[in-house]
């Protein structure tokens, strides 16, 4: 039986929300006016290609796009020729390799297209391929809501958490079982789960963090690398990180190195929670208490294995605000990281924002949230993120407030994004319901908002 649904009250002057953000009961329709994003998405690609011994070979693949123009860029590193079809017809020319270096090529794409490639001439040689296709869209994502980490023991998380300084808390969050919930997020069959909601005040953005019980858990591990394709961590800010460092060392918090500081002056330190997911915490001006002095979520990480893709992607979801994070080191910086000293990691990076608003959001959210996308070059890690469902350990979903769920559902659709699976919750108009789409990497992403049309599969 159905966990009833705990409520707070005192978000957003007084609004009332129920369930978790993963578990939701209903919330009043904002209004807003839609706005367009645009973005150079990356509809196939990146590939590369080389000439082997033997017979040229023949490589295909299928990829989604939107009917209309778009641009083949190929980057030629000493292939003398190349034969690529798009949807059946030949879109080179001898003359496209006649020489190294980058070529564009204008295409026009359709919903579902296929490409075919064959290098031709001597051995040797290689040849990148990428699809860029100019994309608007209005998904209308206005804030941050959640990040979500799942646990093997919910208490003993949520004790974690408090030890943190995150003291506002919803539990229990979330109804035990639900199918509505569960086909959303690629089940089969129905799931038995536990949910508590954390933050600093009890409002967003939280940690979403789920105990799956009995047959409903997989137990593959959290990510062991910092440099794992996925999400690896999240990172809080703290006005004393040598302080807090030494007082949760004290309590059992494990940690990866002692506080350090990057190349570009960043003073950092990663943890780990009781299951091994990582945490990050950066220093920040500010008074110090009697600790922890934990303050903010300054962003969430996604390592990623093209920043041009990833970085597109979520402009046209409105991340719009960028900044450098590429850096290189070796010695303490490593280490930090979980590597040795000797070695030099290295990764190109951008840090990617919402421009926020000034339209009321339910209970909050962050209208500024931060993403930390992270293309790992040294060492690099092209392990995949995990399958869905997302029922193993660890952190591996985002959700984003958005105006009207349906209208941005039908928007990702149009734009050929994959859906993890059908409508969450969202029984009625203006009720809040939840769907989740894979970014280019595979990340689940969570579209979170009110419903303009009643979902009629909602039922617990």
């Amino acid at each position: 039986m159905n966990r009833i649904l705990s409520t707070f009250v005192g978000l957003a002057a007084g609004l009332k929300i129920a369930g978790s953000a993963l578990f939701l009961g209903c919330l009043a329709l904002v209004a807003a006016s839609a706005s367009a994003s645009e973005a150079y998405l990356t509809r196939f690609g990146p590939q590369t290609y080389e000439r082997e011994q033997g017979e040229p070979k023949s490589y295909s693949a299928t990829f989604k796009a939107i009917d209309g123009p778009a641009k083949l860029v190929l980057q030629n590193d000493g292939v003398a020729n190349a034969q690529i079809k798009i949807n059946g017809v030949d879109v080179t020319e001898s003359a496209d390799f006649s020489e190294s270096g980058k070529v564009l090529i204008p295409l026009s794409l359709e919903s579902d297209n296929t490409i075919e490639v064959r290098v031709l001439g001597e051995r040797g040689g290689k040849l990148g391929l990428r699809v860029n296709q100019f994309t608007k869209a209005e998904i209308n994502v206005r804030a941050l809501m959640y990040f979500g980490i799942n646990t093997s023991d919910i208490d003993r998380q949520r004790e974690f958490y408090n030890t943190l300084g995150l003291t506002g808390e919803i539990f229990p969050a979330g109804p035990e079982e639900c199918r509505s919930f569960a086909r959303s997020l690629g089940f089969e069959d129905d799931y038995r789960i536990f949910v508590a909601l954390t933050s600093f005040n009890g409002a967003p953005p939280w940690v979403d963090t789920v105990e799956f019980r009995d047959r409903s858990l997989r137990d593959d591990p959290p990510y062991a690398d910092l440099n794992h394709i996925g999400m690896a961590y999240a990172t809080y800010a703290t006005t004393d990180l040598v302080g807090d460092y030494s007082d949760l060392m004290k309590q059992g918090v494990e940690f990866v190195s002692a506080p350090t500081m990057a190349p570009n002056g960043e003073q950092f330190v990663f943890l780990k929670d009781p299951d091994g997911t990582f945490l990050k915490l950066v220093q920040e001006d500010g008074g110090i208490g009697a600790g922890p002095d934990l303050t903010r979520l300054v962003n969430t990480n996604m390592n990623v294995a093209d920043l041009q893709r990833s970085h597109q992607f979520y402009r046209l979801l409105g991340f719009t605000e960028t900044e450098n994070g590429s850096q290189q080191g070796s010695g303490q910086f490593a280490a930090a990281h979980g590597f040795d000293q000797g070695d030099t990691i290295a990764f190109k990076g951008l840090d990617v924002s919402l421009p926020g608003t000034d339209l009321p959001l339910p209970s909050g959210g962050d209208a500024k949230g931060t993403l930390q996308l992270r293309q790992w070059t040294s060492p690099f890690n092209g392990a995949p993120p995990y399958w869905a469902p997302v029922n193993h350990l660890g952190i591996d979903r985002i959700a984003f407030y958005v105006d009207d769920l349906n209208a941005s559902i039908a928007e990702m659709n149009r734009l050929g994004f994959e859906q993890l699976g059908p409508v969450g919750g969202g029984a009625t108009v203006g009720s809040t319901g939840i769907a989740f789409f894979y970014d280019p990497d595979g990340i689940k992403v969570e579209l979170w908002g009110p419903t303009s049309e009643p979902n009629p599969n909602s039922d617990c």
